[in-house]
């Protein structure tokens, strides 16, 4: 459960016209529901200065309560953006909270909504909030502390609960969208699926041709767990090397990202790597993997891997060529 409220919002109403309130806080709310759409949520209630949204329902994701988080950074990102066009710029309170609720339809039939503590103790979380932040509980924290940067605020007394509530703040991505903690226990079962991928991959390596192999299933099954261990099985017994790349699962992103984040290990590009950096890196590391690459073929595969990386680049006519769907983290 995420809810968003507007800042000041009363005491704006009251010097402005309000059909010039209305106006600002619709442009705001327009922008801000493409940021929770990004991020896979539904908008469950506008209510005069405050949104609230649902990640999880009606269609859960593996990581919904990353990506309410990530939802939350991105809005006051947004809204912090929109400062410059507003008159009377906006700031917001955030709450996300995660957990366990009633989702269905109301007593009227009309409407989908969710009910449950979760939800009060995310309303509470909300009001907790100083403005331009983004406050989480204790379950949104255990779950997305991997992947986001926390500020703990400790536990915190509120209004209708007898226990305190554990709060944290959250500052900031550390991890790009769809990455997964490597498992440490020991793998059980899978054992038809797991000879499948191994069977497909030892004819790749000895037909020396290109195989695809797709693992799906409902979210929690297990698919990233099958496939590591299939690749640590492979590496294990073949002279092979194993690269990883994501396709990033919500928020904008370059299309390449996949083979473009391949590239990047493989080359030694990292996040730290500058521009400046960045075409002798790639060149080096042509120059190691190819034999005998000539200086013309060298600039040319070296120009395709930084647009592919999502980096400016100039053809041979002096053409500037840009890759515009670049990755953004939120």
């Amino acid at each position: 459960m995420l809810f968003a409220d507007i800042v000041g919002f009363t005491s704006l109403s009251e010097r402005l016209d309000p059909e010039q309130v209305k106006h600002q806080v619709d442009r705001c709310f327009e922008r801000l529901t493409i940021d929770i759409a990004a991020f896979g949520g539904v908008v469950d209630k506008v209510m005069g200065d405050g949104i609230i949204a649902l990640f999880g329902a009606p269609y859960a994701h593996e990581d919904d309560a990353e990506r309410a988080v990530r939802a939350g950074l991105k809005m006051q990102q947004s809204l912090a953006a929109m400062g410059s066009e507003l008159q009377n710029p906006f700031r917001m309170r955030i709450g996300v909270n995660t957990g366990e609720v009633l989702v269905g339809s109301s007593s009227s039939g009309r409407d989908y909504t969710a009910m449950g503590d979760v939800v009060n103790s995310a309303a509470r979380l909300q009001t907790l909030a100083d403005p331009g932040r983004v406050l989480v509980g204790e379950a949104t924290y255990n779950v997305t502390r991997e992947a986001i940067a926390y500020h703990p605020l400790g536990p915190v007394e509120v209004k209708g609960r007898q226990e305190a509530l554990g709060v944290w703040e959250a500052l900031g991505a550390v991890r790009p969208p769809g990455a997964r903690t490597r498992r440490t226990v020991r793998f059980v079962g899978r054992g038809p699926e797991l000879g499948l991928l191994e069977a497909q991959a030892r004819l790749a390596v000895d037909l020396g041709q290109a195989q695809i192999a797709t693992v799906f299933g409902e979210a929690g099954t297990g698919k990233t767990r099958l496939v590591e261990e299939a690749a640590s099985r492979l590496v294990a017994t073949d002279e092979v090397r194993v690269l990883e790349g994501r396709c990033v699962p919500y928020g904008e992103a370059n299309v390449w990202w996949p083979a473009a984040e391949m590239l990047r290990h493989l080359l030694g590009v990292t996040s730290e790597t500058s521009d400046g950096e960045i075409r002798p890196i790639v060149a080096a590391g042509l120059t190691t993997i190819l034999d005998d690459v000539g200086p013309e073929e060298l600039q040319r595969l070296s120009t395709a891997i930084l647009h592919m990386f999502g980096h400016e680049t100039t053809l041979r006519g002096g053409d500037r060529l840009r890759n515009r769907a670049e990755v953004t983290w939120a």
